[in-house]
Order: C-alpha cells, then sequence, then structure tokens
C-alpha cells in the first residue's frame, strides 16, 4: 500500500464505509465485524467501550448499524461556523498515514486536553478540507492554519513518529 491508495485523499475511508454500508445485513452483523479493516475493528470496539461478544444478535446488530451510521456521517458531515469556531487549531499539519489509519500531524492551539503548540496526530481523519480550513477525526473537528507536508520530515527525524508513517498527498480538488 502506498499513499496514492486512498481514492479521494480527501475523505480516505468514504469508500470503505460505502462498501460496509452495502454489506450491513442486520441478521448476520458478526459477518461484517469479520470483514473490518484494522482501522474500522479499532473504531469499532473504541467505540463500544468493550468488546461485542455478550450482545444478544439484534442488540449486536443495532450497534453495527449506529457504528456504521457514525462513520458515515463523519465522512461526510460539514461543520457550520459555530463548531468550526470552537475546534481548536492545527498549525504547519499535514496528512498522513501508518498502514490503512489515515491521520493528521502538526502543532496544535485551543485543544481541550493538550498544552498550546504541542506537536500532535489526531485520531483517525475522516475529512480534510484544506481550501475550507476544516477537517474531521474521529474526536472531533479542527480548523486548519498553514499547510506544511515538511513536518512529517521532521516528526519523525525527532522520534515522534516512526519511519513507517507515510504522507498523503493533497494534490486534487477538495470535496
Amino acid at each position: 500500500m502506498d499513499f496514492d491508495d486512498f481514492l479521494n485523499p480527501y475523505r480516505p475511508l468514504l469508500d470503505e464505509v460505502e462498501v460496509l454500508n452495502a454489506l450491513y445485513d442486520a441478521a448476520e452483523p458478526e459477518r461484517l465485524i469479520k470483514q473490518f479493516t484494522p482501522v474500522f475493528r479499532n473504531l469499532f470496539e473504541d467505540d463500544r467501550g468493550d468488546l461485542y461478544g455478550n450482545d444478544r444478535p439484534q442488540d449486536l446488530a443495532g450497534r453495527v448499524r449506529r457504528f456504521l451510521d457514525r462513520v458515515d456521517h463523519l465522512s461526510t458531515a460539514v461543520p457550520n461556523p459555530e463548531e468550526l469556531g470552537q475546534a481548536p487549531i492545527l498549525h504547519r499539519w499535514c496528512a498522513v498515514r501508518l498502514g490503512s489509519s489515515p491521520f493528521l500531524i502538526g502543532h496544535v492551539t485551543g485543544h481541550p486536553i493538550l498544552r498550546w503548540r504541542a506537536r500532535a496526530h489526531t485520531s483517525v481523519l475522516f475529512q480534510v478540507a484544506p481550501d475550507l480550513g476544516w477537517a474531521r477525526t474521529w474526536s472531533r473537528f479542527y480548523s486548519l492554519a498553514d499547510y506544511t507536508p515538511e513536518t512529517l520530515f521532521s516528526f519523525q527525524a525527532d522520534g515522534k513518529l516512526p519511519p513507517a508513517v507515510e504522507p498523503i498527498r493533497l494534490v486534487r480538488s477538495p470535496l
């Protein structure tokens, strides 16, 4: 897999979300879960807070449906001005991936947990709209400042990221 494998680097997981939605069968949710890639398996388990083994089949089907609805929403929702006004700002950012997991890296300000200008990587990236100045990850919207692809090499040189992390090229028109 190389950094050109996402059909749409601005919505890197949308194609996978669409396939999972098409394969969803409420009668056999376990079959779909087995087809989750590692990034979706991890998000599903995170979203649940525990493993799904004790669920009754109808409960599991509902949880899988809600999960798919959530990831579909994260792949398509656009922030309103209030959400963007409250979002942390990612400076000197770039889009990267480790395996099939896309995320952003950069220096963050206004984050509810991280210190001012901390070097950070986001949770899983669902959308990035550089021309509109925002991105959507698993956990939140981000406002985007200056796009700086060289940040990846700086983070790798400092040991913040492993050499296996690759850039995601943002070369086509966004969303």
